[in-house]
């Protein structure tokens, strides 16, 4: 059964199960302008598009407001979007500097995947076009890699901050396989349910 997040008061509540909001519109808890999200949901959106028995004059003592989580007018998303190949090469390139806030499993690991693809594609391109030099010293993929560094490095910092730890354990990417194993597991790690320090 799908696991729903409602926000009153600027505070996100959940999860709680679809069959809940039968009583909580009832207490004026939840009501039609409430804002509510599950993981089938892009956006938050309001109660009444889908919550049964939420209408316009049902439950209009809730006290709603802004959610919880952070979005801009520049198309920012929530937190739990969902996130895909293009998708996560927009946003890395769109927060180059951008060491605040936090970034999904999906947007790390599909950048991963594109990173991969486009370094493949680039080793390609370099052995045709400059042949033997190209192959041994890949020309556009060093290219590449000078290009992506920061926001690379913004992107794990980012991840971290999705499961509530600093940016500064990235430096555990210092210590030889020990420090990479731990970075690795927690990049795999499931994001906050809720907004944490971060976002």
């Amino acid at each position: 059964m799908a696991q729903w997040y409602y926000v009153n008061d600027g505070q996100e509540h959940g999860p709680i199960d679809e069959s809940e909001f039968g009583a909580l519109t009832r207490s004026g808890v939840v009501g039609p302008d409430t804002l509510v999200w599950t993981d089938t949901m892009e956006n938050w959106e309001p109660a009444r598009l889908h919550v049964p028995g939420v209408s316009d004059g049902v439950g209009t003592s809730a006290r709603v407001v802004r959610p919880a989580v952070p979005s801009d007018d520049s198309g920012g998303r929530d937190y739990r979007r969902k996130s895909g190949m293009k998708d996560a090469l927009v946003e890395f390139f769109r927060r180059y500097f951008d060491f605040q806030g936090r970034s999904n499993r999906g947007e790390f690991w599909w950048l991963i995947l594109d990173s991969i693809i486009i370094g493949v594609v680039l080793g390609v391109v370099d052995a045709l076009l400059f042949g033997d030099v190209g192959a041994n010293y890949g020309v556009l993929g060093n290219i590449w890699s000078l290009a992506t560094l920061i926001p690379s490095i913004a992107l794990s910092v980012r991840r971290l901050h999705d499961i509530d730890k600093s940016g500064w354990w990235l430096l555990l990417a210092l210590v030889p396989v020990i420090g990479w194993l731990v970075l690795i597991y927690w990049h795999c790690q499931v994001p906050d349910e809720h907004p944490n320090r971060f976002g």
